[in-house]
């Protein structure tokens, strides 16, 4: 099974998750994030960078939607070069916080997407 990790500080809350899907050779587990950590043994870390920054005459009451939108366009142009390097997942696993996960049913529209809505746990 291929699985793609989005989180743009990986392995943050997917660490264990990664490990144990990595330790089986039948999987290829990939993530994508913005910054270069150290990753458990088997996965394979790419970073994406910002192909843009947001500009100051954004209006103040969406510079934060802006900045995730950005986020968004920056991972999605790095799935798309994994999708040219021939990986394709068949799960996507996401924490949704800062946008980059807006965009990846466009370019991987066949996997099923897991989000980790770790923000919404104490919704009234």
């Amino acid at each position: 099974m291929n699985v793609l990790f989005i989180h743009q500080n990986f392995p943050g809350q997917f660490v264990h998750l990664a490990t144990e899907l990595a330790k089986s050779r039948q999987n290829r587990v990939v993530a994508l994030s913005i910054h270069k950590l150290p990753v458990p043994n088997g996965v394979e870390l790419r970073c994406y960078t910002m192909l843009r920054k947001a500009v100051a005459e954004t209006h103040p009451l969406i510079k934060d939607m802006e900045a995730k939108v950005l986020r968004a366009e920056a991972c999605a142009a790095a799935a798309m070069q994994l999708k040219r390097d021939g990986f394709v997942p068949d799960v996507i696993v996401a924490h949704p916080g800062w946008g980059e996960a807006l965009l990846i049913k466009e370019v991987f529209p066949r996997a099923r997407l897991i989000v980790y809505c770790e923000y919404y746990y104490a919704v009234e």
